[in-house]
């Protein structure tokens, strides 16, 4: 059974407390009315008039009772559905809301009483939110598809390249070498896209536990040697004393590993990416990778947390990255209660400090 709407239910709550109030004060005054009579009247035979007057009486004030019961419930009717007008008004302006109109929509020129004012203001702050929230949805798919749709282009024009006419073996395996590169892209921007997609869906940190972080950057320097290697570089962390904080050790190894990469990438060949662990204020731990690469803009640095965001030339397409490393340790920073900076000289290369409480 649907319960009663609000304004029928407001209504018939106002004439029962109507009818309460007339019932009431009718018992009273027939009550009074009775006592006077009897003292006024001492003959028998005026007793029967005397009750019937009363009882005359009684008839009037029920009859009367009712139809201020009905006179009120209908004038509650008429007040209610008033002073429900705006809530009508505004649900009628959501429902005309869509993805497409959205942004466009305000809800400050409704006209309410200021009771409502404030459901009305929270009502317009979550349409702006949500209309945030879908532009960026709108942009990561574009960027996404735009990523994913270039390396598949060059693995294509590749192969087609290579079946115009019969080449020789070294031939094919130079066709065969860029055609695994751009599938290595691919595959690490998919690899990417679904980290960035589990960190939107699930809040808060899964498996939480005390991480020895100390040792989660030994072991990532450790998986990170043969990389450097390949470009003459070394690996040196500053991070012997224990330490330990809350959260998931597999995204902290995602968070520090991409730091690590991206300082190899785009540090100088030959150069040496140091990861250093110190005592911060308020029982927080720094972390600071750094590298001694070309220095990044400074108009680049409020925007290397952007999704698919990349300060050239720092930040080429020709190392393979899509952008998305930073953002992704920003937001795993984010869950774990702290922050990440990025500094950048012309003579002290980039620094990436990141922040993060320590186990209670």
């Amino acid at each position: 059974m649907r319960p009663l709407p609000l304004k029928w239910r407001i209504s018939l709550l106002v004439a029962l407390v109507i009818a309460a109030v007339i019932v009431v004060i009718s018992i009273v005054a027939y009550h009074d009315l009775r006592e006077s009579l009897k003292a006024t009247f001492a003959v028998a035979a005026a007793d029967r008039h005397v009750e019937h007057e009363m009882h005359e009486f009684l008839r009037t004030l029920l009859m009367l009772g009712v139809g201020m019961t009905i006179i009120g419930g209908g004038v509650a009717t008429i007040i209610v559905l008033w002073a429900l007008r705006p809530i009508g008004k505004t649900a009628a302006r959501l429902r005309g809301i869509t993805h497409r109109n959205l942004g466009s929509e305000r809800l400050e020129d409704l006209r309410a009483p200021s009771e409502l004012r404030p459901f009305i203001a929270a009502l317009a702050n979550m349409l702006e939110r949500l209309d945030r929230v879908l532009e960026q949805q709108r942009q990561f798919t574009a960027d996404a598809s735009h990523e994913l749709r270039t390396p598949l282009a060059l693995a294509k024009s590749t192969l087609q390249a290579a079946r115009t006419r019969d080449r020789d073996p070294a031939e094919y395996r130079q066709a065969i070498d860029e055609t695994l590169g751009d599938l290595e892209r691919m595959q690490r921007l998919m690899g990417q896209l679904l980290v960035l997609a589990r960190l939107d869906e699930v809040n808060g940190l899964p498996d939480a536990a005390d991480v020895s972080l100390d040792g989660v950057l030994q072991r990532l320097a450790a998986d990170h040697v043969a990389e450097a290697a390949q470009r003459g570089s070394q690996i040196v962390v500053d991070a012997a004393r224990p330490a330990t904080v809350r959260g998931n050790e597999g995204q902290l190894g995602q968070l520090f590993g991409n730091l690590i990469d991206n300082a190899i990438v785009h540090g100088p060949a030959g150069g040496t990416v140091r990861v250093t662990m110190s005592d911060d204020a308020d029982g927080h731990l720094a972390v600071c990778v750094h590298d001694a690469g070309v220095a990044i803009p400074a108009e680049s640095l409020p925007h290397l947390f952007d999704r698919f965001y990349r300060a050239d030339p720092s930040r080429s397409r020709a190392t393979g990255g899509a952008g998305l490393g930073l953002s992704i340790a920003r937001e795993i920073a984010r869950r774990h209660g702290g922050d990440i900076k990025i500094a950048s000289l012309p003579d002290a290369g980039t620094s990436v400090t990141v922040r993060l409480p320590r186990a209670l």
